[in-house]
């Protein structure tokens, strides 16, 4: 099994203003999602449990959900050329409550970009 290495440095890590700037446009899709968009995520969460697989699209991304081991997985796929990929896993927490909150999670994460 292998784990992704993390790597840490003990040099200040400090954004610029525009880095700054886009974490919080970022977090703020992400919470906006997580409330407007709840109660489809939980529905596709329930269907992803059910099937084991995923695949929705934004107006950027196609991205496909699976499930790897003990991990969830969102991989997104560029609907623009030039525009970079991504991957997301997140760990299978034990209850289903708290595998539904996960889900619901990584969607929006994932949507939100």
């Amino acid at each position: 099994m292998s784990y992704p290495v993390i790597m840490y440095s003990s040099e200040p890590f400090e954004l610029t203003p525009e880095e700054k700037l886009q974490e919080l446009e970022l977090m703020t899709r992400f919470f906006n999602l997580l409330n407007s968009e709840r109660s489809r995520y939980e529905l596709e969460a329930k269907e992803f449990m059910a099937r084991e697989a995923l695949a929705t699209e934004t107006h950027n991304y196609v991205l496909k959900y699976s499930i790897q081991r003990d991990r969830y997985i969102c991989r997104g796929k560029p609907k623009i050329l030039g525009s970079q990929s991504f991957s997301t896993e997140i760990p299978i927490p034990v209850t289903e409550e708290e595998k539904i909150e996960a889900l619901v999670e990584l969607f929006a994460q994932s949507e939100a970009g």
